[in-house]
């Protein structure tokens, strides 16, 4: 991604940031939109507005999950942006178990992304089980974190 598109990427997730609703209570929504809508952009490509948590052992977006997934796919039409959707998993279950999981969670992103108009050959997908924790620990603040999907342009 050139200077031009992170600035332009930077900008539209600052203002979704601040536009949208964070919900807190991870135990009851299939998926929710992470806390940290004050981090706009980082190197590692995890922003409040380009990761999908799960509940555990699911792969389905609930409403909140799908409203963001629709202003992503706006994003990635506007700016004719390739995107990778990657799937993630808690360390409880085996690795295949994981790296099945993590899949059923990154192709259920990029199927909304499709129905939301971006053209399936801008979409790559790939699992990483439990392979890549975001957050290390053995509780569930730590496995919440780690239940993931993750868009990002490349």
């Amino acid at each position: 991604m050139n200077i031009t598109q992170k600035s332009l990427l930077t900008t539209i997730v600052i203002v979704l940031a601040s536009c949208s609703s964070v919900s807190t209570d991870r135990t009851n929504d299939s998926t929710a939109i992470s806390a940290s809508a004050s981090e706009a952009y980082s190197d590692s490509g995890i922003t409040s507005n380009n990761v999908l948590y799960f509940s555990y052992d699911k792969s389905d977006v609930n409403s909140e999950g799908r409203m963001k997934i629709r202003t992503l796919a706006k994003l990635i039409n506007d700016n004719n942006l390739n995107v990778r959707v990657e799937g993630h998993c808690d360390e409880r279950g085996t690795r295949e178990y994981n790296l099945a999981l993590g899949e059923k969670r990154a192709k259920t992103v990029a199927e909304l992304l499709i129905i939301n108009g971006v053209s399936s050959d801008k979409i790559q997908t790939v699992s990483y089980g439990e392979e890549k924790p975001i957050v290390n620990g053995s509780n569930e603040r730590s496995w919440s974190q780690n239940r993931r999907a993750l868009v990002k342009t490349f």
